[in-house]
């Protein structure tokens, strides 16, 4: 065999800032606490057997099995220092938790046959010396307070905090002991030994069965406890020039070293290194993590490689259903470049497209139930437009306006890689969704405008300006998702689970406090809107809205307040392209999540 290659096993600076042999655990610690326990488990079995004390017996046990745990751990942590080697690359760090795991399960039966020789004393009891219980387990107690003392200076290793179980249930077995040894000798009732033995041995259980939980988690290489797996994806897909997350996966390699490996989409790879610079400060500041081995890829290309040219005819692309899943899109602005989400549902590889977009203060979830409806014949994509969701923020709030807006769809849909594609849009999004098919050249080859139109009633905007950008916070998440619903009556009567379903992904936590997910400064633009202003963009609307040449379809609400029956009937005078239905008893805007509204929209754009 040839000599071993060490710097396999090296890392370079900017990698782990551990070494894969780093010592964990204080060897000294437990070889302190071995030699104590042991010493004195032979003096306290004597003991026990002398003055015939279940509760003493019980004690003496629990120290042979504390040695012999201590003894385990010992040899873990020796073991556990041994360095990565051509066999075990990652060194034998997990020597610490197979100890602990082991330790429990010795804990486990020991506390069982306790349990059981208690319960038969209650039918067979035994005298019991009770002036050499209460001497001994005295002893023994102050011997205990020393070892878990000893122990407790490590905290960090779930190895040593299993041997410290076992010490700290000897502690409480001497406790016991000791009150059973005075209550004997001054009331000579013998039961109160069976009884605390009980008692120390439900005690133990708890802590046995967490630390039993925690090292097979471990062992069964689950995501680190302290560590939230859905909050490290989403962070990591709101890391500038990050396009999309897969395969991304974290555990620990040693117990307190997690570690995290994946795949990330970007736009172009010489924007790798900052990127993983990035990366890398993000894992480490807001999650701990400082082992990270990440797979870069240029977005929208295939996974599969062959060493076999001639074979690439047979491969083709698998069928992938989005369930939605979150990617991004790079977009550009008179600030600079910024990320806007979107949210897909069914296979990518559906020539047919359906862009559904929200309104002013929601988000690309809104379409949930009408994209898992529609998806069987579409790929269906929900961005959050800039400023909401998981979408950046722009640094210059007067740009959250409709130009923005329509620049960054034909960045999606670029990146889409489409020609055509339907377009739903509600309130703001269905505003988008015309002055981008006003434009030569669109995509757009369908498109149901979902109760908005080039006028907004006076009365609507003055609604929207209550609430838009207004303070919300409350640190009940119940009390949050309650006044959103009140501000959302107008959308239709809905059940709390559908309620629920649209109103709940608005909701974010910050800072301990339940707010909303957009950026208080999309109001910026929309208070800044004078009469004269308002009338020009509404002039400007109806000219766009003439251009447009394709079907069209315009749901209003009927107790809409902010499009009205009289605008209905002016689009349909003007573009002879559009037809209108109106959905009795709902509001701005209906909400498309009713099984009716849904089959409204399925027959339209099928």
């Amino acid at each position: 065999m040839s000599a071993v290659d060490h710097s396999l096993h090296a890392h370079k600076q900017g990698d782990a800032k551990h070494s894969h042999a780093k010592q964990v655990s204080n060897q000294n610690l437990l070889l302190i606490a071995l030699v104590l326990t042991l010493g004195f488990s032979g003096v306290e079995g004597a003991a026990a057997y002398f003055a015939n004390s279940l509760a003493l017996i019980s004690d003496a046990g629990h120290m042979v099995t504390d040695a012999a745990a201590l003894g385990l751990a010992l040899l873990a942590q020796i073991i556990s220092r041994r360095p990565p080697s051509p066999k075990h690359s990652f060194g034998f760090g997990r020597a610490e938790a197979l100890a602990a795991f082991v330790n429990s399960i010795a804990m486990l039966a020991l506390v069982v046959w306790i349990m059981v020789e208690a319960v038969s004393r209650f039918y067979d009891p035994h005298k019991v010396d009770g002036l050499t219980v209460t001497v001994v387990a005295a002893i023994g107690l102050l011997m205990n307070i020393v070892v878990a003392w000893v122990l407790s200076r490590d905290k960090k290793s779930v190895n040593t905090r299993a041997a410290l179980v076992h010490v700290m249930g000897d502690l409480l077995g001497s406790v016991a002991a000791l009150i059973a040894g005075i209550v004997i000798q001054l009331t000579g009732w013998m039961p109160i030994d069976a009884i605390l033995s009980i008692l120390v041995s439900l005690l133990i259980l708890k802590s046995t069965v967490s630390i039993l939980r925690e090292s097979y988690h471990f062992l069964m290489e689950g995501v680190p406890l302290h560590i939230d797996y859905l909050q490290v994806g989403s962070d990591l897909k709101k890391v500038p020039g990050v396009l999309a997350v897969h395969d991304l996966h974290v555990w620990e390699m040693t117990p307190s070293f997690p570690a995290l490996i994946g795949h990330i989409e970007i736009e172009q790879m010489n924007e790798w290194p900052d990127i993983m610079t990035r990366i890398n400060a993000m894992l480490l500041d807001k999650h701990g993590i400082d082992h990270v081995t990440l797979q870069p890829e240029i977005a929208g290309m295939t996974d599969e490689h062959t060493h076999d040219e001639h074979l690439n005819e047979d491969i083709k692309r698998p069928n992938v259903t989005h369930h939605g899943d979150t990617f991004f899109v790079a977009c550009t602005s008179p600030d600079g470049p910024h990320r806007m989400a979107y949210h897909a549902w069914g296979n990518p590889n559906n020539p047919k497209v359906l862009v559904c977009v929200h309104g002013l203060t929601r988000r690309g979830s809104d379409f949930k139930t009408l994209a898992e409806a529609m998806s069987n014949d579409y790929y269906v994509v929900c961005p959050d437009v800039v400023g909401r969701g998981d979408s950046d923020r722009l640094k210059n709030p007067m740009l959250y306006a409709v130009p923005q807006y329509v620049a960054d769809m034909a960045s999606l849909i670029n990146q889409l890689g489409v020609a055509q594609v339907d377009w739903f849009g509600t309130s703001m999004g269905g505003l988008i969704g015309m002055v981008y098919a006003s434009m030569p050249k669109n995509p757009i080859r369908r498109m149901l405008i979902n109760d908005v139109g080039p006028r907004i009633e006076p009365e609507a905007i003055k609604r929207l300006g209550s609430y838009v950008g207004q303070p919300f916070t409350f640190t009940n998440r119940a009390d949050a998702l309650q006044r959103l619903n009140e501000i959302c009556a107008s959308f239709g009567s809905h059940t709390p689970d559908e309620w629920e379903i649209y109103n709940g992904p608005m909701l974010v936590q910050k800072d301990g406090l339940w707010v909303m997910h957009y950026d208080p400064d999309i109001s910026v633009p929309f208070a800044s809107v004078n009469p004269i202003m308002a009338k020009a963009g509404e002039m400007a609307m109806w000219h766009a809205f003439k251009q447009i040449h394709i079907p069209m379809l315009i749901v209003r609400g009927g107790e809409s307040d902010l499009l009205s029956a009289k605008t209905v009937a002016e689009m349909c005078k003007v573009n002879p392209y559009i037809r209108s239905i109106e959905i009795p008893g709902v509001g701005h805007a209906p909400a498309f999540v009713k099984s009716e509204q849904v089959a409204l929209a399925k027959e339209f754009f099928s």
